[in-house]
C-alpha cells in the first residue's frame, strides 16, 4: 500500500509539473499575441521593448495562477461533489464558481502583482486582455483534463463491473455445485427418510426448511450484498438441515446484536463457511463439532473448533478465494484467516453501505 500512495503523489507532481509548465507556454503565447496585435495596430514602438519583456512575464504568471485555481476547484469538487451525485447540479454550481473564482483571482492577482511590483504599470486594457485569454485557456484545457478523467474512471468502472459479474456467476456456480452435488442430495434424501419413518411431522417441516434455503440462493445469486439479517435467516434454515442429519453431535453458537444485523456481508459466505468446517471435520459424539458466529471489531467472525478428517475429499479452495475477491472488489477489504492447532477461524468484513 504504500508503494500505491508513494507512486499516486510523484503522478500528482508530475501532473502539476506538466500542468505549469504547459500554463508557462501558454503565457507566452498571450504575450506574442498581444505584440502581434499591438504590431498590426501600429501601437508597438521598439522603445517598449521593457514593457514587453514585463508583460511576458505578467502572462505567464497569470495565467499560471489561475489555472491552478480552477484546478483546484475541479478538485475539491470531484472530492466533495462528484457527478455521479447531480449532474445538473454540478454544472450549476460550477459556473457559479468559475464566475466567482475568475472575478476573485483577477483582483487578488492584480494586487499581489502591484505589491510585488510598484514600478510596473499595466494599463486596463492589458490586465483584462491578458486575463481574460488566461482564464478562457485555463478552463478549456482543465476542461479536457476533467473529461479525460471521467473517462478513465467509466472505463475503470466498467472493468470492475465486469469482475463483478463474472466473479458473482462464479460464485453462484460453485454454490450451487456445493449445494446440488449428489454427495448432498444423497445426505439429504436419507435424512428425509428416516424422518418419513420417525415423525411425518418434522419431515415435513424438513422439507420446508430445504425449499426455503434452496429459494434464498436463487434469490441473491444476481446480488452483491445482503443484510447480515438475511444471511442469518438462511443459516437458520440451513443449521436445521444440519442438526436433523447430526444431532447433539454439531453444536452452534450465534451471537449477533440487532444494529449489527443491519451491516451488509457478501451472500452466502457465511453458508460456504459452515459447509467447508463440516467437510473438513470429525462430527461425532466423541467429537462435537462446535460453531461460533458472532462480531467482533467490525467483523463477522465464524469459528470452529478444529478436529481435520484422516481423508478428506480433494480441495482446491474455490470457495475461500473467491469470498476474497468479492470483497476486494465491493468494498476493498480483505477476509482474515486464523487457524492454530485447535481452531479454526474467518472474519468477514461488515460492510455498511451509509458510510462505505
Amino acid at each position: 500500500m504504500a508503494q500505491l500512495d508513494t507512486s499516486n503523489n510523484s503522478g500528482i507532481t508530475r501532473s502539476w509539473g506538466k500542468d505549469l509548465l504547459l500554463m508557462g507556454f501558454v503565457g507566452l503565447l498571450i504575450s506574442s499575441y498581444l505584440l502581434v496585435v499591438k504590431v498590426c495596430r501600429g501601437s508597438y514602438a521598439l522603445d517598449q521593448q521593457d514593457s514587453f519583456a514585463g508583460n511576458i512575464i505578467f502572462s505567464i504568471a497569470i495565467s499560471i495562477f489561475l489555472y491552478s485555481l480552477f484546478r483546484l476547484m475541479f478538485r475539491l469538487l470531484n472530492k466533495y461533489f462528484p457527478w455521479q451525485s447531480s449532474i445538473i447540479s454540478r454544472v450549476g454550481l460550477q459556473l457559479i464558481l468559475i464566475v466567482l473564482i475568475a472575478s476573485f483571482g483577477m483582483c487578488l492577482f492584480m494586487v499581489i502583482w502591484s505589491s510585488m511590483f510598484l514600478s510596473e504599470s499595466f494599463s486596463k486594457e492589458q490586465f483584462v486582455s491578458n486575463s481574460i485569454i488566461a482564464i478562457i485557456v485555463s478552463l478549456i484545457l482543465n476542461t479536457l483534463y476533467e473529461g479525460v478523467n471521467l473517462y478513465r474512471q467509466l472505463k475503470d468502472s466498467q472493468v470492475i463491473t465486469e469482475q463483478l459479474k463474472r466473479k458473482n456467476i462464479e460464485s453462484h456456480f460453485e454454490s450451487l455445485k456445493n449445494q446440488v452435488s449428489p454427495h448432498f442430495l444423497f445426505n439429504s434424501l436419507n435424512t428425509l427418510l428416516v424422518l418419513i419413518d420417525e415423525d411425518t411431522i418434522k419431515a415435513k417441516e424438513f422439507v420446508e426448511k430445504l425449499a426455503a434455503y434452496y429459494r434464498y440462493t436463487l434469490q441473491v445469486s444476481e446480488k452483491d450484498t445482503v443484510l447480515l439479517q438475511t444471511e442469518i435467516e438462511l443459516l437458520h434454515n440451513f443449521i436445521y438441515l444440519l442438526k436433523c442429519r447430526f444431532g447433539d453431535n454439531l453444536q452452534l453458537e450465534i451471537d449477533i446484536n440487532n444494529d449489527d444485523s443491519m451491516l451488509h456481508i457478501i451472500p452466502l459466505s457465511v453458508q460456504m463457511l459452515f459447509e467447508n468446517a463440516v467437510k473438513h471435520n470429525i462430527i461425532s459424539k466423541n467429537k462435537p463439532l462446535i460453531i461460533s458466529v458472532f462480531v467482533e471489531d467490525n467483523y463477522l467472525v465464524v469459528e470452529n473448533n478444529l478436529q481435520i478428517r484422516d481423508s478428506l475429499n480433494s480441495s482446491n479452495g474455490i470457495g475461500l478465494e473467491n469470498i476474497r475477491s468479492r470483497y476486494k472488489i465491493i468494498c476493498g477489504k480483505e477476509i482474515i484467516l486464523i487457524m492454530d492447532t485447535e481452531k479454526f477461524r474467518v472474519q468477514l468484513p461488515l460492510i455498511d453501505l451509509k458510510n462505505d
